[in-house]
């Protein structure tokens, strides 16, 4: 299921790109019939509330850091794996990953062995920037609370 979401993120992404699509306008956009709806509709979703939460950052991060590419070394390259950089450069190059979220997800794949890197937790952690897991709030939090509520 979740390649299957990462797959339909791709594919909104890139018809986005190539028809020039404005994001207000997802019913101009036109994808193959084998995808889930409720999957597309969410994959747009969750592209548009990023790039709102890019815009809104975009302030905050100095020029510099905002416009430059890290380049990486083989070893560093070598300890993912090239088809694991390959496959996360493919959604740099499309516009699903900025620099700093390209780098993070290099950073969070390095610390495990090379043996445990796969397609799926590289989607993991790709879908985690787009869930925004940082700021979600889990049911029975204590923040969900009101103060008529009763904890027994």
């Amino acid at each position: 299921m979740i390649s299957e979401i990462v797959d339909a993120l791709v594919k909104v992404r890139e018809k986005i790109n190539e028809e020039n699509i404005k994001y207000e306008k997802i019913e101009e956009l036109k994808l193959a019939k084998h995808y889930n709806k409720n999957i597309i509709a969410a994959a747009y979703s969750w592209i548009y509330e990023k790039n709102q939460r890019e815009k809104e950052l975009e302030n905050s991060i100095p020029n510099e850091q905002r416009k430059g590419i890290r380049i990486y070394s083989k070893e560093e390259i070598n300890k993912i794996g090239i088809k694991n950089y390959d496959y996360l450069l493919r959604f740099y190059n499309i516009g699903l990953l900025t620099h700093l979220e390209f780098d993070y997800i290099l950073d969070e794949l390095k610390i495990l062995p090379i043996e445990s890197i796969d397609i799926y937790q590289i989607n993991v952690l790709l879908l985690s920037l787009y869930l925004d897991l940082e700021n979600l709030t889990l049911p029975g939090s204590r923040l969900m609370l009101h103060s008529s509520d009763k904890i027994n």
